[in-house]
């Protein structure tokens, strides 16, 4: 297996489906032979939060195509190819969008953890962490082509550094990593080594439709681990409904404006609503 694609969407809001950007370059024998990105006109709102990481506004969006116009052209690039991503969060959005796409995905965290684990520890596993620690040059983090050639270049480097090919990426993959070398990392909540989230941590704030600890269990399950606040290692927040009365006067709960102030320092905490959590899970 010689040639793959790597894809990165940007969102406009908490919505998973709200793609405002999307980059898809494809790789054959570790050269690029074809490279595609556009801005994408979500037809909703924009979050500050997000416009806030990516800097694409509702303006800049205008007289970009819908999702719809191109979808064509994203099947078109997929085509039968292994798809790639940094982390699950571009896959849950596209396989919700389209639920019919038949191919293989490989997530590079994934492959970055188990060629790098004890090396790039302290230097946490997002994109512009490994970038840094490789001395991969990153001029634009979040704009979704800029973060799609950067992910290329780590993954190359640990084909190269691995010595091995996509095929045993794709089936080590699912195997664990050195589990005691990451409990001391983090003496945090285990996720599922075998589980498609593993490596993700997760928090969740508010009331929940169905009881926290099935929820807790679910993602652990997917591979998640679950902790009770939020920290710089925190990667995703997932938003119930909040008792104002708990709020102390505030719009947020505590949990929620910790991880707001962490994002606006350049921390990758990605907000979901549960509807959107549960969906990521169960991809």
């Amino acid at each position: 297996m010689n040639k793959f694609v790597i894809v990165d969407i940007e969102t406009a809001n908490p919505d998973i489906t709200s793609i405002c950007q999307i980059a898809i370059v494809t790789y054959e024998n570790g050269e690029i032979t074809d490279q595609w990105h556009t801005l994408i006109n979500p037809k909703t709102y924009f979050h500050e939060i997000n416009v806030m990481i990516h800097g694409i506004t509702e303006r800049k969006v205008k007289n970009a195509p819908t999702l719809s116009d191109v979808a064509d052209i994203i099947k078109e690039k997929f085509a039968d190819n292994l798809i790639c991503s940094y982390g699950a969060f571009d896959r849950s959005s596209l396989t919700r969008i389209f639920p019919e796409l038949p191919n293989q995905w490989l997530d590079i965290v994934r492959v970055v953890r188990r060629s790098w684990d004890k090396q790039f520890a302290k230097y946490g596993y997002g994109l512009s962490s490994m970038a840094e620690a490789l001395k991969i040059n990153q001029e634009n983090h979040h704009d979704a082509l800029d973060d799609v050639l950067v992910a290329g270049q780590i993954l190359l480097k640990a084909l190269a550094d691995s010595q091995q090919d996509l095929e045993f990426w794709l089936n080590r993959v699912r195997k664990p990593i050195d589990l005691e070398a990451y409990n001391k990392a983090h003496c945090k909540l285990e996720g599922n080594p075998e589980g498609s989230l593993y490596g993700e941590t997760v928090v969740f704030t508010g009331e929940l439709s169905i009881p926290r600890a099935k929820v807790a269990e679910m993602a652990a399950q997917a591979g998640c681990n679950v902790v009770t606040g939020v920290s710089k290692k925190v990667t995703l927040l997932v938003i119930g409904e909040q008792d104002i009365t708990k709020l102390a006067g505030k719009e947020l709960s505590s949990k929620e404006i910790k991880a707001r102030e962490l994002i606006e320092k350049g921390y990758p905490i990605q907000l979901l609503s549960e509807n959107d959590f549960i969906s990521m899970i169960q991809n």
